[in-house]
C-alpha cells in the first residue's frame, strides 16, 4: 500500500476519534475506508454505529452494500430487509434487495417487495409496468383469478350482484377487488379512497389503490397511442 493511502488512513482514523458520537461524520468516514478499499474497517466503524443505534439506516444501508460486494448475501439481505421494515420508503434498500431476490429466483418476495415500492415510488408507472412483467413468470399459483380467490367469502345473492350496484355504495375491499378484477378501475379507486379515510394505515388498501392508479394510467396512455396512430 501507498504512503499516500496510509497517510490518508491515518487522517481518517483521526477524524473517526474526533467526530466519536456524530453519526453523519462517522458514516462519511466509514465510505472514505470503504472507497479506499478498506472494507473491513469501514465494517467495523458501522457495525459499532449499529451496535449504538438499531436504527441507524444509513450504516445498515452501506453494511449491506459491503456485504453484497463480497457476496456474503445473507448478511446484506438481513441488512436490508430490517430497512424495508423499519423504512419502507426507502427506494435503495428496495432496490438492493429486489436485486437479491431476483438473483435467488424468490420471485415471491421480489413481487411482494414490487407492491411496497410501487406505495412510494415517485415513478409508479416504471414499476407496475415491472411488476407486471414478474407477475407474467411466476407460478399459476400465484396468478390465482381475484374473483376465484373471493368466491368463497361471498353467497350466492352476493355474487349476482349487478355491476350497477356501484350507485348504491358497496364500500367494501371485496367489492373493489372485484372492480379490479373486472377492469372497472375507476369505481375501484372510489371504494379504496373512501376506506382508507376509515383505516389511513392499511397497507393492503393501499397497495390496490396504487395499482388501480397506475393500472388505469396505463389504459389511458395506450388509448392515447392508439387515437394518435389512426
Amino acid at each position: 500500500m501507498n504512503s499516500n493511502t496510509e497517510s490518508i488512513k491515518q487522517v481518517l482514523n483521526d477524524l473517526r476519534i474526533k467526530f466519536e458520537g456524530q453519526t453523519d461524520k462517522i458514516i462519511l468516514t466509514a465510505a472514505a475506508y470503504k472507497s479506499l478499499g478498506d472494507t473491513d474497517k469501514a465494517l467495523s466503524i458501522l457495525l459499532k454505529e449499529i451496535r449504538g443505534d438499531s436504527k441507524n439506516t444509513s450504516a445498515k444501508i452501506m453494511v449491506a452494500e459491503i456485504y453484497y460486494e463480497r457476496w456474503i448475501i445473507d448478511e446484506s439481505k438481513k441488512y436490508l430487509e430490517e430497512v424495508v421494515n423499519e423504512t419502507p420508503d426507502n427506494e435503495k434498500a428496495l432496490d438492493m434487495l429486489y436485486k437479491i431476490y431476483i438473483s435467488e429466483n424468490n420471485k415471491e418476495k421480489a413481487h411482494d417487495l414490487l407492491n411496497i415500492k410501487l406505495l412510494f415510488s415517485s415513478n409508479k408507472q416504471e414499476v407496475f409496468s415491472e411488476l407486471q412483467n414478474l407477475r407474467s413468470n411466476l407460478q399459476p399459483s400465484m396468478n390465482i383469478d381475484i374473483t376465484e380467490k373471493i368466491k368463497d367469502k361471498l353467497n350466492n345473492n352476493y355474487l349476482k350482484t349487478d355491476i350497477d350496484d356501484y350507485n348504491n355504495e358497496i364500500i367494501t375491499e371485496t367489492m373493489a377487488d372485484l372492480y379490479i378484477n373486472q377492469g372497472y378501475y375507476d369505481k375501484a379507486i372510489y371504494i379504496l379512497e373512501k376506506l382508507l379515510v376509515e383505516k389511513p394505515h392499511d397497507l393492503h388498501i393501499k397497495t390496490k389503490l396504487s395499482l388501480s392508479l397506475a393500472s388505469m394510467s396505463l389504459r389511458e396512455n395506450k388509448t392515447d397511442e392508439i387515437k394518435e396512430t389512426d
